[in-house]
């Protein structure tokens, strides 16, 4: 692994380079001055942001989310995971009929707080010994502004070059844009490697025993406003190497086609704005950290 994302690196030049190092540096935006932060229960962080429009709406729908001085808050009677989901089940549906919430997928993610998840300002891996507070529709974590994990992958092959996906016209979220050879949001109930496994399965039709062989390589962590509200996610990176008897096949029709491409290309692409902001970012993460000291990346 560490030769071929040698290979890709060692092909770039330095204004190159500093493309890669810009989208790392911009990954994480400052929230907008009117971002309105809420609260679950009596917690002293904020568990979201709302624009003033998306909690204008929350405020018109439901009687137990409280305006206070430095945001809005709620929480279920019970502070119970269970009750929360329900209760937030019920209010996403609702703003799904209302024009508010789109993109529905019927796939829920869990939601931690920053309290499980962070450790030193790091994530540590979301699994089953982490508390969730609630899980909820993953098309509404834009629209309240939680944090949300994604796998994504890099496909790279042993001359450096890297496969990437042109997502489906019919995706809800950048359609045509260039992405990462497989990616997807953690749901409930799987592990991030699982997740990875079953991405590359569905989104490149690659078997389980070659997915298994993708390795680790961190954490990006990507915050910006988007139209549907902020965005807020942790990005877990993997790299693996495709051999070159293989070639990526979509099986789910969210990718419409795959490309191999050369280091140069990949760049122009991130710089033309061509790539998503994640995958940027993934692949950043992936060229400028890689370990070549160690046995793998």
């Amino acid at each position: 692994m560490k030769t071929s994302i040698q290979k890709f690196q060692n092909a770039l030049g330095d204004a190159e380079m500093q493309v890669l190092q810009q989208c790392l540096k911009h990954a994480m935006q400052p929230l907008p001055e009117d971002a309105l932060p809420w609260y679950l229960g009596h917690a002293n962080s904020p568990t979201g942001y709302l624009t003033p429009a998306h909690a204008k709406v929350i405020l018109d729908v439901r009687k137990d989310w409280v305006a206070v001085p430095h945001g809005l808050v709620w929480d279920t009677p019970d502070h119970s995971h269970a009750s929360r989901s329900v209760a937030l089940a019920s209010l996403a549906a609702e703003l799904r009929d209302l024009g508010q919430v789109t993109g529905w997928r019927n796939e829920v993610f869990s939601f931690w707080p920053d309290s499980e998840v962070l450790v030193n300002g790091r994530c540590v891996e979301p699994n089953g010994t982490l508390k969730a507070s609630f899980e909820m529709e993953r098309a509404a974590y834009r629209f309240f502004g939680l944090r949300s994990h994604a796998v994504h992958v890099n496909g790279f092959t042993a001359d450096g070059f890297l496969w990437c996906g042109r997502r489906s016209l019919s995706k809800p979220t950048d359609p045509g844009m260039l992405d990462n050879m497989a990616a997807g949001g953690l749901p409930v109930g799987e592990s991030l490697q699982s997740c990875g496994v079953r991405e590359m399965a569905e989104e490149a039709g690659l078997s389980a025993a070659l997915a298994m062989t993708a390795a680790p390589n961190g954490q990006v962590t990507t915050c910006r406003s988007v139209a549907r509200g902020w965005h807020h996610e942790t990005l877990w990176v993997y790299n693996l190497v495709v051999p070159a008897d293989v070639q990526p096949v979509n099986q789910d029709g969210e990718v419409a086609e795959f490309s191999l491409l050369s280091p140069q290309q990949v760049v122009q692409a991130i710089a033309a704005k061509r790539m998503t902001v994640d995958a940027s970012c993934v692949i950043a993460h992936a060229v400028l950290h890689a370990d070549f000291s160690a046995e793998s990346c």
